[in-house]
């Protein structure tokens, strides 16, 4: 891999690491250090790196971060974790977009898992191209006040990173998912479109919901991209925020659940505000990303072939099928891939909750099976 973008952390930093007990991360990754040079991946699970903000060194996020994620105790991990160092950004922000797709490209190949913190979130960009040039098909999934599909007054713009992912050539965009839209920040027009693509998008009343399952639709992401700003700022303590949105309990939980899917394989934390609380929770968000990651329990693809429960549902004019793991307790359905729902059709499954088996019971048709279904017709 090409590193030369990449520069390794400072002897400030790991000279904080030598006054900390043994048991904190800092003391047990694999660090790109000018000393040492670029770390060793073999065995390595997970890597991060920092996007260059370019602040003076103790005022940089490439600092801030690392001084409060290396100090916090490691979890009962059994997988090694690589510091790559910062990412210098580019004369242009498309040169950074290459070095990131470069990067994820070689971490998806190697199956470790890319935690990207920094930057603006159209770095997604990059992250995407460096899956879609697998020639894998990707479902995106980003925690967000707003879609981000073009500039103020515009329903798709050239400079927006989502539009250049829907049209880019070829298009190898599966699926894209909103978590935590604001309703006051988007458009009619803008839930147009989203339905005319058969996105989902969840409003943040309704992912904050004690009643609502996020778990399932995180299972079946590639790219988990959050936007900082869908934290409330109060919980920042910034004076540049959203007076509304996630609590940090919030956003950690839905951290671990990105973790624990088993098809993620890049993650993007961007649009960081520069303040002490913004520092801690952004640490505590990558160590509940490595808390799910522990607790991976590999049924990615799930296969009616694992040991499962199989459990059919007479609606009036189809049957659903659903599946229960014994390994996780977890639920799938069945979805017809090209859209008529019948035995002599291949079909895929899609990861849902109890609640979607419970509905169907009564009659109901499951939104995300019906969106789905929907999706593969056209």
């Amino acid at each position: 891999m090409d590193v030369d973008f990449l520069d390794p952390v400072s002897d400030r930093l790991l000279a904080h690491n030598l006054m900390l007990p043994d048991q904190i991360i800092g003391r047990n990754l694999r660090i790109h250090t000018q000393q040492d040079g670029f770390p060793d991946l073999k065995d390595v699970r997970v890597v991060f790196l920092t996007i260059d903000d370019l602040a003076q060194e103790e005022e940089s996020l490439h600092f801030r971060f690392r001084k409060q994620f290396y100090s916090l105790f490691s979890g009962n991990w059994d997988f090694s974790i690589a510091d790559l160092g910062q990412l210098t950004s580019g004369e242009s922000p498309e040169d950074t977009y290459f070095v990131i797709q470069s990067i994820v490209a070689e971490m998806y190949q190697r199956n470790i898992l890319t935690v990207l913190v920094g930057g603006s979130q159209d770095n997604s960009l990059g992250m995407f191209r460096g899956l879609s040039k697998m020639n894998t098909l990707v479902n995106i999934t980003s925690v967000d006040a707003r879609f981000d599909f073009g500039s103020a007054g515009e329903l798709v713009s050239d400079d927006s990173y989502m539009s250049k992912i829907i049209t880019e050539k070829p298009n190898n965009l599966k699926q894209f998912t909103n978590l935590g839209y604001q309703s006051y920040y988007v458009s009619q027009e803008e839930l147009d479109l989203m339905q005319k693509l058969f996105f989902d998008a969840y409003r943040l009343g309704e992912v904050s919901s004690e009643d609502f399952d996020v778990e399932p639709i995180i299972r079946d992401t590639d790219i988990f991209s959050v936007d900082l700003t869908a934290v409330k700022a109060s919980e920042l303590n910034s004076a540049k925020g959203l007076p509304n949105g996630f609590s940090g309990a919030q956003i950690c939980s839905l951290m671990r659940y990105a973790g624990l899917s088993d098809r993620l394989n890049t993650l993007g934390l961007f649009n960081i505000p520069n303040t002490f609380m913004t520092d801690q929770l952004l640490a505590q968000m990558v160590w509940y990303v490595l808390e799910g990651y522990c607790h991976r329990v590999n049924e990615y693809p799930f296969s009616v072939h694992e040991s499962c429960t199989k459990y059919a549902v007479p609606l009036d004019e189809d049957t659903l099928i659903f599946y229960k793991s014994h390994k996780s307790h977890r639920w799938w359905i069945e979805v017809p891939k090209e859209g008529i729902y019948n035995n002599n059709r291949e079909k895929t499954l899609l990861p849902c909750a109890e609640t979607d088996y419970r509905e169907a019971q009564k009659g109901e048709l499951p939104a995300r099976w019906w969106k789905s279904v929907q999706r593969s017709m056209h």
